[in-house]
C-alpha cells in the first residue's frame, strides 16, 4: 500500500535526506538517489537520532542496509512508523526476494568528460575580460620602468608598480563583484527559475548545481549547499549565462561590499596617478 498521510523528511548529516514518495522511499545521498519500493523495505528502525532501513532478503544471507543519520528523533520515530503500517503484508509462505535488486539508483557525480567541461557555467568575467586584466598589469609595470628612467629615482618607479598592481588588481576585484550583483537581480526577474540539485564531481572531488535548461541540456555551476536544493536562474536565449540566486540577505551584503571595494579601489587608483603624474608633466 502506499503512504498517503503527510510524513517528515528527513535532513540527515552531510546533505542525505530521506522522504516518502507514494509507494516508495526517495534516499538521497551526496553522490547517488536512490528508489526504493516500499515491497523492497522489510522494516524501517529509529535508533535515537539514526533511521535504519533495512531491505528484504533471502534467506542465510545479509539484509541491505541503509542508515540516515543525525535526524531528529522525533521526527524519525514518526517517519519508521509510518513507513512500517505501509508495507506490504506478506504471507508466511511467501518467498522472500532480495530487496537490493529492486532498488534503481541514479548517480549524481560528473565525470572527467569533455561533455561535462563544455556544459560548466563560468560566472566570472569573460575570457577577454582576463585579458584586460593582463594587459592592465602589463602597462602598469611599462609605465613604472618610464617612471624610473624618466626620473631618476626608481624608488618611485617601485612604489609606482607596487601600488599600480595593487589597484590594478582591486579595480578587477570590483568588476567582478559587479557583474555578480547585476547578474543576481536580473536573472530572477528576467530570466528562467530552475531547482538545481547538488552533483559530486570526478575530476577534482569538488560539487556543482546541476540543472536542465530549455533546451533539454543539463549544465553545471560550481558551488556548495550541502546537498539542498537550490534555485537557479538562467538566461532565455543563453542558458550558459546562470546563477545561483541568493538569499535576499547575501545581496545586499554583496551590494555593500561592492560599493566598498569600489571606493578602496577608487583611492588607489587617484593614488598611482598621482605618484606618476609629476613625472611626466614635468618633461612636458
Amino acid at each position: 500500500m502506499s503512504i498517503s498521510s503527510p510524513v517528515p523528511v528527513l535532513q540527515g548529516d552531510k546533505g542525505t535526506e530521506l522522504r516518502c514518495s507514494g509507494e516508495e522511499l526517495l534516499l538521497r545521498r551526496p553522490d547517488a538517489e536512490l528508489r526504493i519500493p516500499l515491497a523492497a523495505i522489510a522494516r524501517v528502525r529509529a535508533e535515537r537520532r539514526d533511521v535504519v532501513v533495512a531491505l528484504t532478503a533471502l534467506a542465510g544471507s545479509e539484509p541491505t542496509i541503509y542508515r540516515v543519520t543525525d535526524v531528529s528523533a522525533a521526527a524519525g520515530g514518526v517517519f519508521a512508523d509510518a513507513v512500517n503500517a505501509a508495507l506490504p503484508e506478506r504471507a508466511a509462505d511467501e518467498e522472500t526476494v532480495d530487496g537490493s535488486t529492486l532498488v534503481v539508483t541514479r548517480s549524481l557525480v560528473i565525470g572527467d568528460d569533455e561533455e561535462a567541461d563544455e556544459n560548466l557555467v563560468h560566472v566570472g568575467l569573460p575570457t577577454h575580460g582576463t585579458w584586460l586584466l593582463y594587459t592592465a598589469c602589463a602597462a602598469v609595470t611599462v609605465v613604472a620602468f618610464f617612471v624610473g628612467m624618466l626620473d631618476g629615482d626608481w624608488s618611485r618607479a617601485i612604489a609606482t608598480l607596487l601600488l599600480g598592481a595593487a589597484s590594478v588588481s582591486c579595480t578587477y576585484f570590483v568588476v567582478m563583484l559587479f557583474v555578480m550583483v547585476w547578474r543576481n537581480w536580473y536573472l530572477p526577474r528576467y530570466g528562467i527559475t530552475v531547482e538545481g540539485r547538488q552533483v559530486f564531481r570526478e575530476d577534482d572531488g569538488g560539487t556543482a548545481h546541476a540543472f536542465t535548461a530549455t533546451d533539454g541540456v543539463t549544465r553545471y555551476i560550481l558551488g556548495h549547499n550541502k546537498g539542498k536544493t537550490v534555485r537557479i536562474a538562467y538566461h532565455p536565449q543563453n542558458p550558459g549565462y546562470a546563477a545561483v540566486c541568493p538569499p535576499t540577505s547575501d545581496k545586499v551584503l554583496m551590494l555593500v561590499v561592492s560599493l566598498v571595494a569600489a571606493a578602496v579601489a577608487g583611492f588607489m587608483d587617484y593614488g598611482t596617478y598621482q605618484l606618476v603624474l609629476p613625472v611626466f608633466t614635468g618633461r612636458l
